[in-house]
């Protein structure tokens, strides 16, 4: 996943509401660290700290996972 994936994926969380404080939390300080760089290295750096802390498998992957579970339970009742 790209940064500007990365932004896009926490943009329409924030719009759909499926995202715990926890996500949130993280979603801005990851923000906040990366956006400190200069836009050419912004990859770069946000490349270094998915690294580190694998914030796709550990945050972004589970997320989606329990939104679609959830999708297909609200599907299953109507």
């Amino acid at each position: 996943m790209k940064y500007k994936q990365f932004l896009e994926w926490c943009n329409e969380r924030a719009c759909d509401g499926f995202w715990g404080f926890n996500t949130i939390t993280i979603c801005i300080e990851v923000i906040k660290t990366v956006n400190k760089h200069p836009f050419w290295e912004r990859e770069k750096a946000w490349q270094k700290i998915n690294e580190e802390l694998k914030i796709v498998e550990n945050i972004v992957e589970p997320t989606n996972k329990k939104i679609e579970e959830y999708i297909g339970e609200s599907e299953g009742e109507k």
